[in-house]
């Protein structure tokens, strides 16, 4: 299983700021619960109607790439597999892909305080 955080790939990220850092991966905590509502209910809208893929491309290309600076290895992975499975209109491998995104969002939530308040 992919690793949930990855400091030495956040503080690279941020520059080497640890402040700037934690505030970028507090603000994605906070913002996750939005990404994965607004994922959900397109991702709901497309598997019972039909829809177009791409009505998910917008919300999911976001989140994308707030993992890229973030140091979220796990949740940047799914993200990614996700965002390809709609470039590629492959709706049988995009409920899979869901679950798996909707894990790591729960994994990152479930211990996002914990990584806060650890040493970086």
């Amino acid at each position: 299983m992919t690793e949930i955080f990855d400091a030495r790939l956040a503080l690279e990220q941020a520059g080497g700021s640890e402040e700037l850092a934690r505030d970028l991966f507090s603000m994605l905590l906070d913002e996750l619960v939005d990404h994965q509502q607004a994922i959900e209910m397109l991702f709901k809208r497309v598997s019972s109607e039909n829809e177009a893929l791409e009505v998910l491309w917008d919300p999911i290309h976001k989140l994308h790439g707030a993992t890229v600076y973030l140091g979220v290895p796990a949740l940047r992975q799914a993200v990614k597999i996700f965002e390809d499975q709609i470039k590629q209109n492959n709706r049988a491998q995009l409920d899979e892909s869901f679950k798996q995104l909707n894990l790591e969002i729960s994994r990152l939530q479930e211990n996002g305080q914990a990584i806060l308040a650890r040493s970086w």
